[in-house]
C-alpha cells in the first residue's frame, strides 16, 4: 500500500494522521517526543480512535518507532507502571478505544515497533476484540500485512 497521494488529516506536535487516497488505511504517526507523558500517549490513542470512527477505513495503522522507549508513556504501555493505583494500559485500552474502533468497523489494527522482534499477527486476541491485531518491525512491513 503506498500513501503517496494520501491525505493529511492532521499534524501538530505529538503526531499526524494520514488517510491513504482510497480511504481504506489511516496511519497514526507518533513523532519522535522525548519522555512522553501517559496523558499525551492516551489523549493521542484516543484521538486515532475518534478519528477511525469519523473515516471508517479498513486497516488502522499506527507507527510507534519513533516513541521514546524509556518514556513514561511506554513504560505504562508495557505495564511497568511504578505507581499501582494507575490503571493499566490495557484495561483503559478495552474500556475506552476498543469499542470505538468497533464503532469504526476496522477489520485490523497493525502497528509499526521498532523491535525486529515484533511478532507479527496476534493468534490470541485480547477478550472482547472482533478485529485482527499485528505487530510489525518497520512501517513498510506494517502496511504490507493483509490480514484474512
Amino acid at each position: 500500500m503506498s500513501l503517496k497521494n494520501a491525505n493529511m488529516i492532521d499534524d501538530n506536535r505529538h503526531y499526524s494522521f494520514v488517510l491513504s487516497e482510497d480511504k481504506k488505511t489511516l496511519l497514526f504517526s507518533w513523532k519522535p517526543i522525548e519522555g512522553l507523558n501517559v496523558q499525551d500517549f492516551r489523549r493521542g490513542i484516543a484521538a486515532f480512535a475518534d478519528q477511525c470512527k469519523k473515516h471508517k477505513p479498513t486497516h488502522a495503522v499506527i507507527d510507534a518507532t519513533t516513541l521514546d522507549q524509556v518514556s513514561p508513556a511506554v513504560a505504562w504501555l508495557r505495564a511497568q507502571n511504578i505507581d499501582t493505583r494507575e490503571e493499566t494500559y490495557m484495561k483503559w485500552w478495552a474500556r475506552e478505544i476498543v469499542p470505538v474502533y468497533h464503532d469504526a468497523g476496522i477489520s485490523s489494527l497493525a502497528v509499526a515497533t521498532g523491535d525486529p522482534n515484533a511478532p507479527g499477527e496476534l493468534t490470541n486476541l485480547p477478550p472482547g476484540v472482533n478485529f485482527k491485531i499485528g505487530y510489525f518491525p518497520d512501517l513498510e512491513t506494517t502496511l504490507q500485512w493483509k490480514p484474512e
